[in-house]
């Protein structure tokens, strides 16, 4: 509730704001289905609906417009849930750190499978707290998907989501709590300043959202795409037999990390995408191109569009 009102607050102060509901959409059947499948529909589909419906295909089109207005998150709504998570990310992030920063398995990850399972679960508790806020936030985000703005690569999010708490919770109880700390912490990076590119975005602080969005990009790059792959997976594949021999769970275990990071390099695809329009076009970084939401027409454009 404090972030919530003082991040709403900040908002506010730099001209942030709701939308303004002049004329509600109604209740509509057909069209509200028409939405459901496609915030974006294409003119076939319109004047298929305004049949269905039996209205005019100008009436759909302003309904649809009208309707949108209602359900997406206006920026300032969508500015109080990413500085949420920024805080959170920064907090849990630094946290992480400060534990992980001491131990020698961080460095050598060879040490992560030494004495497994006894010695690792002797040392469990210095991470307990880490790893409970870390699997409750994950568990929140897989409940809370369902009501979010849809995006783009809703299920692939879902997946990561389930990958995720299966390793969290696997890595827990099965002891080899090493390595998934590791892999908790080094994600927690890219996503710091992936919320803070976000905020600078909503703020219209070019300047903030370029660096942060540059700090997003190079972590991804040497935290997912090179220490997971060659310190992390490949230590839960040969450096965890050659320790301790094939354990049974283990290749379940290594399964979910690679498709981690195969998710990882999908999602590395959107924000190349998203360079190579910045460095051909010469613009700034913009909101998340993963969202399938559209831009709200003001209430005089939507007005002038109805008639």
């Amino acid at each position: 509730a404090v972030v919530s009102t003082q991040s709403t607050g900040i908002g506010k102060w730099f001209g942030l704001k709701h939308y303004t509901i002049t004329t509600p959409a109604g209740p509509n059947k057909k069209l509200e289905d028409l939405i459901r499948r496609s915030k974006r529909p294409s003119k076939d589909q319109i004047e298929e609906a305004a049949k269905l419906a039996d209205m005019e295909v100008r009436e759909v089109e302003v309904w649809i417009r009208r309707k949108l207005r209602e359900i997406t998150p206006s920026k300032l709504t969508k500015f109080k849930e990413t500085t949420w998570r920024f805080l959170f990310y920064s907090s849990n992030c630094a946290y992480g750190i400060y534990i992980m920063w001491p131990q020698d398995y961080l460095w050598n990850t060879m040490l992560c499978w030494v004495g497994f399972p006894t010695l690792t679960w002797a040392v469990r508790d210095n991470l307990y707290y880490y790893y409970m806020i870390s699997g409750a936030y994950y568990v929140s985000l897989l409940v809370s998907q369902f009501h979010d703005t849809k995006r783009k690569d809703f299920w692939e999010m879902f997946l990561h989501h389930i990958v995720t708490l299966a390793l969290i919770g696997g890595s827990w109880f099965g002891g080899n709590y090493r390595i998934g700390s590791i892999i908790l912490v080094i994600h927690d990076v890219s996503d710091v300043f992936l919320e803070g590119a976000k905020m600078g975005i909503y703020l219209n602080f070019t300047m903030v959202s370029n660096i942060m969005f540059a700090g997003f990009t190079i972590s991804w790059v040497l935290l997912r795409l090179m220490f997971l792959p060659y310190k992390v997976v490949t230590s839960s594949i040969f450096e965890s037999t050659s320790v301790i021999g094939l354990w049974p769970a283990n290749p379940l275990y290594c399964s979910f990390l690679i498709t981690l990071q195969i998710l990882h390099i999908y999602w590395f695809t959107f924000i190349l995408k998203l360079l190579i329009k910045i460095a051909t076009t010469g613009d700034d970084v913009e909101e998340d191109t993963r969202s399938e939401d559209e831009e709200i027409p003001s209430s005089s454009e939507e007005d002038k569009k109805g008639k």
